[in-house]
C-alpha cells in the first residue's frame, strides 16, 4: 500500500464522522442531545399556544402526495392571514395570492384578479386560521405527538434549538397540511431559549418526499386588510 493511500485510509473515518455531525447546513457540528425530549415538546406546545401572530413558510421536498405544495403567509391568532399558496392543479403547481379576513377568503391566481369566497368553502382547500388555533393547530399537534426522542442540538436561523424526532398524528397534522391520511415520522426544532417551535418536518412513507414548515416573526404586529 502506497504512503498516499495509507494516509487516506487513516483519515477517511474522521472525514465521514465530521460530515455526519454537520449541523443542518450551518457549517457547525451538531451538539450532543443534552435535553429531555418529552419535556421539550411539552414546553413547545405551551409556548406555541400563546403565540398571537407568526410568519409561516411551508415547503415541499420531492413530489409530495398532497395538493398544497407550499405557502408563505402572515398569520394572526384570530384567523386572518395574507400571503401566497402554491397548489397543484392538473399536474401543475399554481402560485396564488391569498387573504383571509373574517368570514371571507380572497384568492388571486393571476388569471383574472381577486375572487372572494366564503371562508368555509375555501377551507376545503386550505384553512390558514387553523394554524394558531389552540384546539386544532400547531400547539394541538405538539401536545399530541408520540414517541419523542432527543436527537441533537442544532442552530437554525441563528437560534439554538433542540431537535426531536417524533410520530406526528394524522388528525392534528391534517389541519396544517391538508390531505394527510396517516401518521407521519417527523422532526421538531424547538428554540432552547423561549421554547417556541422553529421548524417541523413531516416525512411521507415510501420515498414520497416531505413537508417542512418554518415559523418566524412571532407576535409581530401584522395588519391585514381586504385587497383592492
Amino acid at each position: 500500500m502506497s504512503r498516499r493511500i495509507l494516509v487516506l485510509v487513516l483519515l477517511l473515518p474522521g472525514l465521514l464522522f465530521a460530515g455526519a455531525c454537520d449541523d443542518g447546513g450551518s457549517g457547525k457540528p451538531a451538539k450532543k442531545a443534552d435535553f429531555d425530549a418529552a419535556q421539550t415538546v411539552r414546553q413547545a406546545a405551551q409556548a406555541m399556544g400563546t403565540v398571537q401572530s407568526t410568519a409561516f413558510v411551508m415547503k415541499s421536498e420531492g413530489k409530495t402526495p398532497v395538493t398544497v405544495k407550499g405557502g408563505d403567509l402572515k398569520l394572526l391568532r384570530g384567523g386572518d392571514a395574507e400571503g401566497t399558496l402554491t397548489v397543484e392543479q392538473q399536474g401543475q403547481n399554481i402560485e396564488m395570492k391569498a387573504v383571509a379576513l373574517g368570514d371571507s377568503v380572497y384568492l388571486d391566481a393571476g388569471t383574472g384578479g381577486w375572487r372572494k369566497l366564503p371562508k368555509a368553502l375555501a377551507a376545503t382547500m386550505y384553512d390558514p386560521s387553523a394554524v394558531l388555533d389552540p384546539e386544532r393547530g400547531i400547539s394541538k399537534l405538539l401536545a399530541s405527538v408520540t414517541s419523542p426522542q432527543a436527537q441533537a442540538v442544532e442552530t437554525v436561523d441563528g437560534k439554538e434549538t433542540n431537535r426531536v424526532a417524533a410520530k406526528l398524528p394524522k388528525a392534528q397534522l391534517a389541519a396544517l397540511i391538508p390531505g394527510i391520511d396517516a401518521d407521519l415520522d417527523g422532526q421538531l426544532w424547538v428554540n432552547r431559549t423561549d421554547h417556541r417551535l422553529v421548524k417541523v418536518r413531516a416525512a411521507f412513507p415510501q420515498g414520497q418526499g416531505a413537508v417542512v414548515i418554518s415559523f418566524t416573526e412571532f407576535d409581530a404586529p401584522y395588519k391585514i386588510s381586504a385587497p383592492k
